[in-house]
Protein backbone atom coordinates (compact mmCIF):
# COMPACT_ATOMS: atom_id res chain seq x y z
CA UNK A 1 0.00 0.00 0.00
CA UNK A 2 2.91 2.31 0.64
CA UNK A 3 4.79 1.63 -2.34
CA UNK A 4 1.54 2.49 -4.32
CA UNK A 5 1.28 5.78 -2.42
CA UNK A 6 4.52 6.47 -3.45
CA UNK A 7 3.97 5.66 -6.90
CA UNK A 8 1.37 8.19 -6.87
CA UNK A 9 3.03 10.81 -5.56
CA UNK A 10 6.13 10.36 -8.15
CA UNK A 11 3.17 10.86 -10.68
CA UNK A 12 2.13 14.04 -9.34
CA UNK A 13 5.44 15.67 -8.56
CA UNK A 14 6.35 14.74 -12.69
CA UNK A 15 3.17 15.76 -13.90
CA UNK A 16 3.22 18.73 -12.24
CA UNK A 17 7.16 19.63 -12.85
CA UNK A 18 6.00 18.42 -16.66
CA UNK A 19 3.47 21.59 -16.40
CA UNK A 20 5.55 23.92 -14.39
CA UNK A 21 8.19 23.55 -17.12
CA UNK A 22 6.15 24.45 -19.70
CA UNK A 23 4.55 27.25 -18.29
CA UNK A 24 7.93 28.80 -17.67
CA UNK A 25 9.26 27.49 -20.82
CA UNK A 26 6.17 29.85 -22.43
CA UNK A 27 6.93 32.60 -20.45
CA UNK A 28 10.33 32.56 -21.08
CA UNK A 29 10.03 32.60 -25.63
CA UNK A 30 7.27 35.38 -25.04
CA UNK A 31 9.64 37.49 -23.08
CA UNK A 32 12.19 36.46 -25.86
CA UNK A 33 10.01 37.89 -28.35
CA UNK A 34 9.20 41.06 -26.83
CA UNK A 35 12.39 41.72 -26.33
CA UNK A 36 13.46 41.56 -29.97
CA UNK A 37 10.57 43.40 -30.98
CA UNK A 38 11.54 46.55 -32.89
CA UNK A 39 10.54 49.63 -30.84
CA UNK A 40 12.36 52.41 -33.07
CA UNK A 41 13.57 52.81 -36.79
CA UNK A 42 16.52 55.88 -36.68
CA UNK A 43 17.21 57.98 -40.07
CA UNK A 44 20.82 59.37 -39.73
CA UNK A 45 22.53 62.16 -42.14
CA UNK A 46 19.13 63.44 -44.00
CA UNK A 47 16.73 66.18 -43.66
CA UNK A 48 13.97 66.14 -41.57
CA UNK A 49 11.59 65.91 -44.55
CA UNK A 50 13.64 62.88 -46.10
CA UNK A 51 13.95 61.70 -43.02
CA UNK A 52 10.16 61.28 -42.29
CA UNK A 53 9.55 60.42 -45.80
CA UNK A 54 11.48 57.33 -44.69
CA UNK A 55 10.45 56.96 -41.75
CA UNK A 56 6.77 56.53 -43.35
CA UNK A 57 7.93 53.66 -45.47
CA UNK A 58 9.61 51.90 -42.40
CA UNK A 59 6.67 52.41 -40.06
CA UNK A 60 5.63 48.52 -40.81
CA UNK A 61 8.72 47.65 -39.25
CA UNK A 62 7.62 48.49 -35.73
CA UNK A 63 6.80 45.61 -33.26
CA UNK A 64 8.43 43.00 -36.06
CA UNK A 65 10.86 40.64 -35.04
CA UNK A 66 14.39 42.26 -35.54
CA UNK A 67 15.76 38.43 -36.65
CA UNK A 68 13.22 38.05 -39.05
CA UNK A 69 13.72 41.85 -41.43
CA UNK A 70 15.54 41.14 -44.55
CA UNK A 71 17.46 43.86 -45.94
CA UNK A 72 17.45 43.06 -48.78
CA UNK A 73 13.67 43.23 -49.22
CA UNK A 74 14.18 47.10 -47.55
CA UNK A 75 16.27 47.89 -49.81
CA UNK A 76 14.26 46.65 -53.17
CA UNK A 77 11.66 49.29 -50.97
CA UNK A 78 14.07 52.08 -50.62
CA UNK A 79 14.78 51.83 -54.60
CA UNK A 80 11.57 53.79 -55.39
CA UNK A 81 13.03 57.48 -52.95
CA UNK A 82 14.68 58.08 -56.45
CA UNK A 83 16.66 61.08 -53.73
CA UNK A 84 18.73 58.54 -52.53
CA UNK A 85 22.07 58.07 -53.53
CA UNK A 86 23.01 55.20 -51.38
CA UNK A 87 21.75 53.79 -48.38
CA UNK A 88 23.08 51.44 -45.21
CA UNK A 89 20.58 49.16 -43.18
CA UNK A 90 22.06 48.29 -39.74
CA UNK A 91 20.60 46.18 -36.76
CA UNK A 92 21.55 47.26 -33.62
CA UNK A 93 20.07 44.78 -31.13
CA UNK A 94 18.00 44.13 -29.23
CA UNK A 95 15.24 46.19 -30.92
CA UNK A 96 16.81 49.54 -33.33
CA UNK A 97 17.04 49.41 -37.15
CA UNK A 98 19.31 51.92 -37.77
CA UNK A 99 19.33 53.45 -41.21
CA UNK A 100 22.14 55.95 -42.99
CA UNK A 101 21.23 57.59 -46.14
CA UNK A 102 23.15 59.94 -48.58
CA UNK A 103 20.60 62.74 -50.70
CA UNK A 104 21.73 62.64 -54.10
CA UNK A 105 23.26 65.93 -55.69
CA UNK A 106 20.35 67.46 -57.63
CA UNK A 107 21.29 68.95 -60.89
CA UNK A 108 18.30 70.18 -62.61
CA UNK A 109 15.03 70.60 -63.14
CA UNK A 110 12.63 69.50 -66.22
CA UNK A 111 8.82 68.58 -66.69
CA UNK A 112 7.42 65.33 -67.69
CA UNK A 113 4.25 64.85 -68.41
CA UNK A 114 3.32 68.83 -67.30
CA UNK A 115 4.91 67.44 -63.65
CA UNK A 116 7.90 69.06 -62.20
CA UNK A 117 10.87 66.68 -61.54
CA UNK A 118 14.60 67.52 -60.59
CA UNK A 119 17.33 65.49 -62.46
CA UNK A 120 19.94 63.43 -59.56
CA UNK A 121 23.16 62.95 -60.28
CA UNK A 122 22.16 59.23 -59.56
CA UNK A 123 20.63 59.40 -63.09
CA UNK A 124 17.15 59.22 -61.76
CA UNK A 125 14.25 61.28 -62.40
CA UNK A 126 12.52 62.57 -58.90
CA UNK A 127 8.70 64.35 -58.42
CA UNK A 128 9.95 67.86 -56.78
CA UNK A 129 7.02 67.36 -54.16
CA UNK A 130 9.27 64.84 -52.66
CA UNK A 131 12.07 67.03 -51.33
CA UNK A 132 12.67 71.19 -51.38
CA UNK A 133 15.60 72.54 -52.49
CA UNK A 134 16.70 75.85 -52.76
CA UNK A 135 19.66 76.47 -54.67
CA UNK A 136 19.09 77.64 -57.67
CA UNK A 137 19.28 74.95 -61.23
CA UNK A 138 19.13 74.52 -64.96
CA UNK A 139 15.55 74.17 -66.40
CA UNK A 140 16.27 71.15 -69.51
CA UNK A 141 13.77 70.73 -72.14
CA UNK A 142 13.02 67.92 -74.50
CA UNK A 143 12.80 63.92 -73.91
CA UNK A 144 16.33 63.07 -72.51
CA UNK A 145 17.48 60.14 -70.21
CA UNK A 146 19.43 61.78 -66.68
CA UNK A 147 22.54 60.04 -67.97
CA UNK A 148 22.56 62.17 -71.21
CA UNK A 149 22.60 65.01 -69.62
CA UNK A 150 25.29 63.78 -67.18
CA UNK A 151 27.52 63.09 -69.72
CA UNK A 152 26.95 66.56 -71.13
CA UNK A 153 27.77 68.16 -67.85
CA UNK A 154 30.92 66.36 -67.59
CA UNK A 155 32.18 67.40 -71.06
CA UNK A 156 31.70 70.76 -69.99
CA UNK A 157 33.58 70.25 -66.78
CA UNK A 158 36.24 68.66 -68.70
CA UNK A 159 36.62 71.94 -70.86
CA UNK A 160 36.31 74.01 -68.16
CA UNK A 161 33.27 75.71 -68.60
CA UNK A 162 30.95 77.33 -65.91
CA UNK A 163 28.05 75.58 -65.69
CA UNK A 164 26.20 78.28 -63.33
CA UNK A 165 26.56 80.33 -66.96
CA UNK A 166 23.77 78.00 -68.25
CA UNK A 167 20.57 78.32 -67.57
CA UNK A 168 18.68 76.25 -69.88
CA UNK A 169 19.20 73.44 -71.87
CA UNK A 170 17.48 71.86 -74.85
CA UNK A 171 17.86 68.23 -76.07
CA UNK A 172 16.73 67.10 -79.24
CA UNK A 173 14.90 64.08 -80.82
CA UNK A 174 18.88 63.64 -82.72
CA UNK A 175 20.26 63.78 -79.50
CA UNK A 176 21.79 67.14 -79.75
CA UNK A 177 22.25 69.51 -77.23
CA UNK A 178 21.35 73.40 -77.57
CA UNK A 179 22.43 75.29 -74.29
CA UNK A 180 21.57 78.35 -73.21
CA UNK A 181 24.03 80.88 -71.44
CA UNK A 182 22.55 84.18 -68.56
CA UNK A 183 24.18 86.44 -71.44
CA UNK A 184 21.56 85.45 -73.84
CA UNK A 185 24.24 83.58 -76.02
CA UNK A 186 22.61 80.12 -77.30
CA UNK A 187 25.48 77.20 -78.34
CA UNK A 188 23.76 74.73 -80.34
CA UNK A 189 26.59 71.52 -80.12
CA UNK A 190 26.50 68.12 -82.90
CA UNK A 191 25.62 64.71 -81.49
CA UNK A 192 29.12 63.28 -81.69
CA UNK A 193 32.00 65.16 -81.58
CA UNK A 194 30.89 67.16 -78.59
CA UNK A 195 34.51 67.50 -76.93
CA UNK A 196 35.79 69.12 -79.95
CA UNK A 197 33.12 71.65 -80.38
CA UNK A 198 33.23 72.70 -76.67
CA UNK A 199 37.05 73.33 -77.08
CA UNK A 200 36.52 75.39 -80.81
CA UNK A 201 33.86 77.48 -78.67
CA UNK A 202 36.51 78.22 -76.30
CA UNK A 203 39.12 79.01 -78.45
CA UNK A 204 36.91 81.33 -80.06
CA UNK A 205 35.35 82.89 -77.09
CA UNK A 206 39.39 83.92 -75.61
CA UNK A 207 40.26 85.56 -78.95
CA UNK A 208 36.89 87.76 -79.35
CA UNK A 209 33.66 89.38 -77.64
CA UNK A 210 30.96 87.80 -78.27
CA UNK A 211 27.54 89.74 -78.40
CA UNK A 212 24.01 89.16 -76.79
CA UNK A 213 21.64 87.07 -78.54
CA UNK A 214 24.29 85.74 -80.51
CA UNK A 215 23.51 81.81 -81.78
CA UNK A 216 26.62 79.61 -82.13
CA UNK A 217 26.42 76.99 -84.76
CA UNK A 218 29.03 74.18 -83.96
CA UNK A 219 26.81 71.58 -85.27
CA UNK A 220 28.76 70.75 -88.65
CA UNK A 221 32.78 69.64 -87.67
CA UNK A 222 35.50 72.02 -87.16
CA UNK A 223 33.21 74.70 -87.70
CA UNK A 224 32.02 77.67 -86.15
CA UNK A 225 29.06 79.54 -87.67
CA UNK A 226 27.83 82.97 -85.74
CA UNK A 227 24.11 84.62 -86.58
CA UNK A 228 21.81 86.94 -84.55
CA UNK A 229 19.63 85.37 -82.25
Amino acid sequence: MLQSINKKKIYFYLVSFLFISTIFNNNLISNLKNVFKIREVKVENVKKEINDNILSNTSFLLGENIFFVNKNFLLEKFDKLNFIESISIKKKYPSIINIQTKQTNIIAITYLDQKKYFVGQNGKFIIAKQISIKKNLPTIFGKFKPDDYIFLQRELLNQKIDLDEITRYYFHKNKRWDLYFANNIIIQLPNKNISEAINLFKKFRSKNNINSNTVIDLRIKNRLILRNG
